[in-house]
Protein backbone atom coordinates (compact mmCIF):
# COMPACT_ATOMS: atom_id res chain seq x y z
CA UNK A 1 0.00 0.00 0.00
CA UNK A 2 1.54 3.29 -1.14
CA UNK A 3 0.30 6.81 -0.64
CA UNK A 4 1.17 9.87 -2.72
CA UNK A 5 -0.34 12.18 -0.11
CA UNK A 6 2.09 13.81 2.32
CA UNK A 7 1.22 13.13 5.95
CA UNK A 8 2.96 15.43 8.42
CA UNK A 9 3.47 14.96 12.16
CA UNK A 10 1.17 17.92 12.82
CA UNK A 11 -0.78 20.56 10.96
CA UNK A 12 -3.67 22.98 11.30
CA UNK A 13 -7.28 21.93 10.77
CA UNK A 14 -9.17 24.82 9.17
CA UNK A 15 -12.93 24.80 8.47
CA UNK A 16 -15.12 27.02 6.32
CA UNK A 17 -16.38 28.62 9.53
CA UNK A 18 -12.78 29.54 10.39
CA UNK A 19 -12.26 31.10 6.96
CA UNK A 20 -15.52 33.04 7.18
CA UNK A 21 -14.59 34.34 10.63
CA UNK A 22 -11.32 35.75 9.28
CA UNK A 23 -13.06 37.24 6.23
CA UNK A 24 -15.63 38.92 8.48
CA UNK A 25 -12.79 40.36 10.56
CA UNK A 26 -11.11 41.69 7.42
CA UNK A 27 -14.33 43.50 6.56
CA UNK A 28 -14.59 45.04 10.04
CA UNK A 29 -13.13 48.29 11.31
CA UNK A 30 -10.31 46.51 13.18
CA UNK A 31 -7.31 44.60 11.87
CA UNK A 32 -4.97 44.86 14.83
CA UNK A 33 -5.87 44.69 18.55
CA UNK A 34 -9.62 45.17 18.87
CA UNK A 35 -12.87 43.46 19.92
CA UNK A 36 -11.91 40.01 18.63
CA UNK A 37 -8.88 39.99 20.94
CA UNK A 38 -11.10 40.74 23.94
CA UNK A 39 -13.60 38.10 22.80
CA UNK A 40 -10.88 35.48 22.39
CA UNK A 41 -9.48 36.26 25.84
CA UNK A 42 -12.95 35.82 27.35
CA UNK A 43 -13.36 32.48 25.58
CA UNK A 44 -10.01 31.29 26.94
CA UNK A 45 -11.14 32.17 30.46
CA UNK A 46 -14.37 30.26 29.94
CA UNK A 47 -12.59 27.18 28.59
CA UNK A 48 -9.96 27.06 31.36
CA UNK A 49 -11.64 28.66 34.36
CA UNK A 50 -8.83 31.20 34.74
CA UNK A 51 -9.88 34.72 35.75
CA UNK A 52 -7.67 36.62 33.32
CA UNK A 53 -6.29 35.89 29.85
CA UNK A 54 -3.97 38.14 27.86
CA UNK A 55 -3.53 37.15 24.20
CA UNK A 56 -0.16 37.89 22.62
CA UNK A 57 1.94 37.30 19.53
CA UNK A 58 3.16 33.74 20.24
CA UNK A 59 3.95 31.21 22.95
CA UNK A 60 7.52 32.45 23.34
CA UNK A 61 6.41 36.00 24.04
CA UNK A 62 3.79 34.59 26.43
CA UNK A 63 6.57 32.96 28.44
CA UNK A 64 8.64 36.14 28.35
CA UNK A 65 5.68 38.22 29.55
CA UNK A 66 5.09 35.73 32.37
CA UNK A 67 8.69 36.01 33.56
CA UNK A 68 8.68 39.80 33.25
CA UNK A 69 5.55 40.03 35.38
CA UNK A 70 7.22 37.98 38.14
CA UNK A 71 10.24 40.29 38.16
CA UNK A 72 12.80 37.71 37.04
CA UNK A 73 16.21 39.39 36.82
CA UNK A 74 19.94 38.69 36.81
CA UNK A 75 19.96 37.55 40.44
CA UNK A 76 17.40 34.81 39.79
CA UNK A 77 17.49 31.16 38.77
CA UNK A 78 14.54 29.45 37.15
CA UNK A 79 14.26 25.74 36.46
CA UNK A 80 12.30 23.83 33.87
CA UNK A 81 12.23 20.45 32.19
CA UNK A 82 15.01 19.65 29.76
CA UNK A 83 12.46 17.79 27.62
CA UNK A 84 10.89 20.85 26.04
CA UNK A 85 11.31 23.43 23.32
CA UNK A 86 13.99 26.10 23.76
CA UNK A 87 11.54 28.82 24.76
CA UNK A 88 10.75 27.22 28.14
CA UNK A 89 14.28 28.04 29.32
CA UNK A 90 15.05 31.03 27.13
CA UNK A 91 12.30 33.13 28.73
CA UNK A 92 14.33 33.15 31.95
CA UNK A 93 17.47 34.16 30.08
CA UNK A 94 15.60 36.99 28.28
CA UNK A 95 15.03 38.55 31.71
CA UNK A 96 18.70 38.24 32.67
CA UNK A 97 18.18 35.22 34.92
CA UNK A 98 19.80 31.80 34.70
CA UNK A 99 17.86 28.89 33.28
CA UNK A 100 18.64 25.53 34.84
CA UNK A 101 17.16 22.15 33.99
CA UNK A 102 16.02 19.10 35.90
CA UNK A 103 15.12 15.65 34.71
CA UNK A 104 11.80 14.12 33.73
CA UNK A 105 9.81 11.19 35.02
CA UNK A 106 9.66 8.39 32.45
CA UNK A 107 6.08 7.71 33.62
CA UNK A 108 4.83 11.03 32.28
CA UNK A 109 7.73 12.50 30.26
CA UNK A 110 7.06 15.66 32.31
CA UNK A 111 9.31 17.29 34.90
CA UNK A 112 10.02 15.11 37.95
CA UNK A 113 8.67 16.30 41.29
CA UNK A 114 11.45 14.40 43.08
CA UNK A 115 14.09 16.09 40.95
CA UNK A 116 12.64 19.54 41.69
CA UNK A 117 12.79 18.88 45.43
CA UNK A 118 16.29 17.44 45.15
CA UNK A 119 17.35 20.61 43.32
CA UNK A 120 15.84 22.79 46.05
CA UNK A 121 17.64 20.81 48.75
CA UNK A 122 21.02 21.01 47.01
CA UNK A 123 20.79 24.66 45.93
CA UNK A 124 19.14 27.90 46.87
CA UNK A 125 15.50 27.49 45.80
CA UNK A 126 14.78 28.91 42.35
CA UNK A 127 12.68 32.04 41.79
CA UNK A 128 10.42 30.17 39.38
CA UNK A 129 9.69 26.62 38.23
CA UNK A 130 8.25 26.13 34.74
CA UNK A 131 6.61 22.69 34.41
CA UNK A 132 5.79 21.67 30.84
CA UNK A 133 2.63 19.72 29.97
CA UNK A 134 4.52 17.55 27.53
CA UNK A 135 2.61 16.27 24.47
CA UNK A 136 -0.61 17.36 26.17
CA UNK A 137 -0.12 15.29 29.34
CA UNK A 138 -0.57 17.55 32.39
CA UNK A 139 2.55 18.04 34.48
CA UNK A 140 2.26 17.11 38.20
CA UNK A 141 1.02 20.58 39.11
CA UNK A 142 -0.64 19.66 42.40
CA UNK A 143 2.59 18.21 43.79
CA UNK A 144 4.68 21.06 42.43
CA UNK A 145 2.34 23.56 44.10
CA UNK A 146 2.99 21.83 47.43
CA UNK A 147 6.73 22.19 46.85
CA UNK A 148 6.26 25.88 46.01
CA UNK A 149 4.65 26.43 49.41
CA UNK A 150 7.62 24.74 51.04
CA UNK A 151 10.41 26.43 49.06
CA UNK A 152 8.81 29.71 48.02
CA UNK A 153 9.07 29.64 44.22
CA UNK A 154 6.59 30.85 41.60
CA UNK A 155 5.05 28.44 39.08
CA UNK A 156 4.53 29.15 35.37
CA UNK A 157 2.65 26.29 33.73
CA UNK A 158 3.94 25.92 30.17
CA UNK A 159 0.69 24.62 28.72
CA UNK A 160 1.73 25.24 25.11
CA UNK A 161 0.82 21.62 24.31
CA UNK A 162 -2.23 21.20 26.49
CA UNK A 163 -5.22 23.44 25.87
CA UNK A 164 -8.20 21.15 26.42
CA UNK A 165 -6.32 18.75 28.70
CA UNK A 166 -7.65 18.10 32.20
CA UNK A 167 -6.45 16.44 35.39
CA UNK A 168 -8.25 15.40 38.57
CA UNK A 169 -7.32 15.80 42.22
CA UNK A 170 -9.44 14.74 45.19
CA UNK A 171 -12.38 14.19 42.88
CA UNK A 172 -12.20 17.65 41.29
CA UNK A 173 -11.39 18.13 37.61
CA UNK A 174 -9.07 20.97 36.60
CA UNK A 175 -8.26 22.31 33.15
CA UNK A 176 -4.69 22.94 32.09
CA UNK A 177 -4.29 26.71 32.20
CA UNK A 178 -6.79 27.21 35.04
CA UNK A 179 -4.02 28.51 37.35
CA UNK A 180 -5.42 26.73 40.39
CA UNK A 181 -2.01 25.13 40.95
CA UNK A 182 0.19 27.73 39.29
CA UNK A 183 0.69 31.49 39.39
CA UNK A 184 0.61 31.86 35.62
CA UNK A 185 -0.02 29.59 32.63
CA UNK A 186 0.73 30.08 28.95
CA UNK A 187 -0.65 28.70 25.69
CA UNK A 188 0.71 28.56 22.16
CA UNK A 189 -1.46 28.74 19.05
CA UNK A 190 1.11 27.80 16.41
CA UNK A 191 -0.46 25.86 13.48
CA UNK A 192 0.69 22.47 14.80
CA UNK A 193 -0.99 23.07 18.17
CA UNK A 194 -4.54 21.94 19.03
CA UNK A 195 -6.09 25.27 18.04
CA UNK A 196 -4.35 27.92 16.00
CA UNK A 197 -4.37 31.66 15.41
CA UNK A 198 -1.65 31.30 12.74
CA UNK A 199 0.93 32.44 15.25
CA UNK A 200 -0.16 33.46 18.70
CA UNK A 201 -0.13 32.80 22.40
CA UNK A 202 -1.79 33.73 25.65
CA UNK A 203 -0.91 34.27 29.29
CA UNK A 204 -3.44 33.29 31.97
CA UNK A 205 -3.56 34.03 35.68
CA UNK A 206 -5.95 34.44 38.60
CA UNK A 207 -3.92 37.35 40.01
CA UNK A 208 -5.21 40.79 39.01
CA UNK A 209 -1.87 42.51 39.69
CA UNK A 210 0.00 40.06 37.48
CA UNK A 211 -2.63 40.42 34.75
CA UNK A 212 -2.23 44.21 34.80
CA UNK A 213 1.56 43.91 34.55
CA UNK A 214 1.30 41.45 31.66
CA UNK A 215 -1.04 43.75 29.74
CA UNK A 216 1.36 46.63 30.34
CA UNK A 217 4.42 44.69 29.17
CA UNK A 218 2.49 43.44 26.10
CA UNK A 219 2.24 46.97 24.70
CA UNK A 220 5.40 49.03 25.27
CA UNK A 221 4.84 49.45 29.03
CA UNK A 222 2.28 52.07 28.04
CA UNK A 223 -1.03 52.95 29.74
CA UNK A 224 -3.95 55.35 29.39
CA UNK A 225 -5.44 54.31 32.73
CA UNK A 226 -6.35 57.60 34.50
CA UNK A 227 -5.80 56.01 37.91
CA UNK A 228 -2.05 55.58 37.31
CA UNK A 229 -1.22 58.58 35.10
CA UNK A 230 1.06 61.22 36.62
CA UNK A 231 -0.81 63.85 34.63
CA UNK A 232 -3.56 63.74 32.03
CA UNK A 233 -3.58 66.10 29.06
CA UNK A 234 -6.72 64.60 27.51
CA UNK A 235 -8.28 61.42 25.98
CA UNK A 236 -5.27 60.96 23.70
CA UNK A 237 -2.75 61.03 26.53
CA UNK A 238 -0.64 57.99 27.48
CA UNK A 239 2.40 57.38 29.63
CA UNK A 240 5.11 54.74 29.48
CA UNK A 241 5.44 53.51 33.05
CA UNK A 242 7.72 50.55 32.40
CA UNK A 243 9.85 49.09 29.61
CA UNK A 244 7.63 46.81 27.53
CA UNK A 245 7.50 45.31 24.07
CA UNK A 246 5.08 45.13 21.17
CA UNK A 247 3.85 41.61 21.84
CA UNK A 248 0.30 42.32 20.71
CA UNK A 249 -1.82 39.99 18.58
CA UNK A 250 -4.18 41.05 15.80
CA UNK A 251 -7.96 40.95 15.56
CA UNK A 252 -7.55 38.82 12.42
CA UNK A 253 -5.68 36.16 14.37
CA UNK A 254 -8.12 36.23 17.27
CA UNK A 255 -11.11 35.96 14.92
CA UNK A 256 -9.58 32.66 13.80
CA UNK A 257 -8.92 31.71 17.42
CA UNK A 258 -12.53 32.42 18.42
CA UNK A 259 -13.74 30.14 15.65
CA UNK A 260 -11.18 27.42 16.36
CA UNK A 261 -11.90 27.28 20.08
CA UNK A 262 -15.48 26.27 19.32
CA UNK A 263 -14.07 23.04 17.84
CA UNK A 264 -11.80 22.28 20.80
CA UNK A 265 -14.01 19.48 22.13
CA UNK A 266 -14.23 17.79 18.73
CA UNK A 267 -10.48 18.19 18.20
CA UNK A 268 -9.82 16.54 21.55
CA UNK A 269 -12.07 13.57 20.76
CA UNK A 270 -10.35 13.01 17.42
CA UNK A 271 -6.86 13.33 18.88
CA UNK A 272 -7.67 10.88 21.66
CA UNK A 273 -9.21 8.48 19.13
CA UNK A 274 -6.03 8.50 17.03
CA UNK A 275 -3.87 7.98 20.12
CA UNK A 276 -5.99 5.00 21.15
CA UNK A 277 -5.72 3.45 17.68
CA UNK A 278 -1.97 3.91 17.57
CA UNK A 279 -1.43 2.54 21.07
CA UNK A 280 -3.69 -0.47 20.46
CA UNK A 281 -1.65 -1.26 17.36
CA UNK A 282 1.78 -0.73 18.96
CA UNK A 283 1.51 -1.59 22.65
CA UNK A 284 1.95 -5.35 22.22
CA UNK A 285 5.27 -4.91 20.41
CA UNK A 286 8.10 -5.59 22.84
CA UNK A 287 10.42 -3.21 20.97
CA UNK A 288 8.19 -0.17 21.47
CA UNK A 289 7.10 2.11 24.32
CA UNK A 290 3.83 3.93 23.69
CA UNK A 291 3.23 7.41 25.15
CA UNK A 292 1.90 7.72 28.70
CA UNK A 293 -1.75 8.39 29.49
CA UNK A 294 -1.86 8.81 33.29
CA UNK A 295 -5.08 7.54 34.86
CA UNK A 296 -5.97 10.84 36.57
CA UNK A 297 -5.69 12.81 33.32
CA UNK A 298 -7.64 13.39 30.12
CA UNK A 299 -5.00 14.75 27.74
CA UNK A 300 -5.85 16.64 24.60
CA UNK A 301 -2.78 15.10 22.96
CA UNK A 302 -0.58 17.43 20.95
CA UNK A 303 1.99 14.77 20.04
CA UNK A 304 2.25 11.00 19.76
CA UNK A 305 5.88 10.37 20.80
CA UNK A 306 6.63 6.65 20.51
CA UNK A 307 9.94 5.24 21.78
CA UNK A 308 12.11 2.52 20.28
CA UNK A 309 13.89 0.35 22.81
CA UNK A 310 16.53 -0.23 20.13
CA UNK A 311 17.58 3.40 20.39
CA UNK A 312 19.02 5.92 17.96
CA UNK A 313 19.89 3.59 15.08
CA UNK A 314 16.43 2.13 14.68
CA UNK A 315 14.85 5.56 15.25
CA UNK A 316 16.86 7.03 12.36
CA UNK A 317 15.99 4.13 10.05
CA UNK A 318 12.31 4.48 10.87
CA UNK A 319 12.45 8.24 10.29
CA UNK A 320 14.07 7.85 6.87
CA UNK A 321 11.95 4.94 5.66
CA UNK A 322 8.67 6.50 6.81
CA UNK A 323 9.60 9.67 4.93
CA UNK A 324 10.02 7.63 1.73
CA UNK A 325 6.40 6.60 2.22
CA UNK A 326 5.40 10.28 2.57
CA UNK A 327 4.96 9.99 6.34
CA UNK A 328 6.85 12.88 7.91
CA UNK A 329 7.69 12.42 11.57
CA UNK A 330 9.60 14.61 14.05
CA UNK A 331 11.71 14.34 17.19
CA UNK A 332 10.50 16.14 20.34
CA UNK A 333 12.88 17.23 21.91
CA UNK A 334 16.64 17.58 21.96
CA UNK A 335 17.38 18.09 25.69
CA UNK A 336 17.78 21.82 26.14
CA UNK A 337 20.69 21.56 28.59
CA UNK A 338 22.80 20.01 25.79
CA UNK A 339 22.38 23.00 23.49
CA UNK A 340 25.68 24.85 22.85
CA UNK A 341 24.37 28.11 24.34
CA UNK A 342 23.65 26.48 27.72
CA UNK A 343 26.58 24.07 27.66
CA UNK A 344 29.07 26.86 26.91
CA UNK A 345 27.57 29.46 29.24
CA UNK A 346 26.96 27.31 32.31
CA UNK A 347 28.94 24.14 31.71
CA UNK A 348 25.87 21.88 31.61
CA UNK A 349 27.02 18.45 30.51
CA UNK A 350 25.60 15.27 29.05
CA UNK A 351 24.37 13.12 31.91
CA UNK A 352 22.78 16.05 33.76
CA UNK A 353 19.25 14.87 32.86
CA UNK A 354 19.65 11.18 32.09
CA UNK A 355 15.98 10.34 31.56
CA UNK A 356 15.49 13.23 29.13
CA UNK A 357 18.62 12.17 27.26
CA UNK A 358 17.50 8.52 27.09
CA UNK A 359 14.05 9.54 25.92
CA UNK A 360 15.51 11.82 23.23
CA UNK A 361 17.72 9.01 21.93
CA UNK A 362 14.76 6.80 21.08
CA UNK A 363 11.67 8.96 20.50
CA UNK A 364 9.77 9.76 17.32
CA UNK A 365 6.52 11.74 16.99
CA UNK A 366 4.00 10.18 14.61
CA UNK A 367 1.32 12.13 12.72
CA UNK A 368 -1.44 13.42 14.98
CA UNK A 369 -4.05 16.00 13.96
CA UNK A 370 -7.84 16.00 13.57
CA UNK A 371 -7.99 16.10 9.77
CA UNK A 372 -6.20 12.75 9.45
CA UNK A 373 -8.65 10.43 7.71
CA UNK A 374 -9.18 6.84 8.81
CA UNK A 375 -7.33 5.74 5.67
CA UNK A 376 -4.41 8.00 6.70
CA UNK A 377 -4.36 6.49 10.19
CA UNK A 378 -4.47 2.94 8.83
CA UNK A 379 -1.71 3.77 6.36
CA UNK A 380 0.54 5.18 9.10
CA UNK A 381 -0.01 2.13 11.33
CA UNK A 382 0.58 -0.43 8.58
CA UNK A 383 3.61 1.37 7.15
CA UNK A 384 5.13 1.78 10.60
CA UNK A 385 4.71 -1.89 11.55
CA UNK A 386 5.86 -3.16 8.15
CA UNK A 387 9.04 -1.07 8.28
CA UNK A 388 9.70 -2.02 11.90
CA UNK A 389 9.38 -5.71 11.11
CA UNK A 390 11.67 -5.40 8.10
CA UNK A 391 14.50 -3.71 10.00
CA UNK A 392 14.20 -5.53 13.33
Amino acid sequence: MENSKQIFYGRQTISNDDINAVVDSLKSDYLTTGPQVTRFESMLCKVTGAKYAIACSNGTTALHLACLSLGINKKDIGITSSNTFLASGNCIEFCGGQADFVDISMDTLCISVEQIEDYCKRNAPPKVVIPVDFAGVPAPLVEIRELSKKYGFFIIEDAAHSIGSTYSHLGIDYSCGCCQHSDIAIFSFHPVKTITTGEGGAVLTNNADLANKIRLFRSHGMTKDPSVLIKNDGPWYYEMVDLGNNYRITDLQCALGCSQIKSLGDFKKKRQSIVKQYSEAFSSNKDLIVPPWPSHTSPCFHLYPIQFKGGEKIRREMYDKLQKKNIFTQVHYIPVHTQPYYANKYGYKTGKCQNAELYYSRCLSLPLYPSLSQDDINYVIKSFLDILEAIS
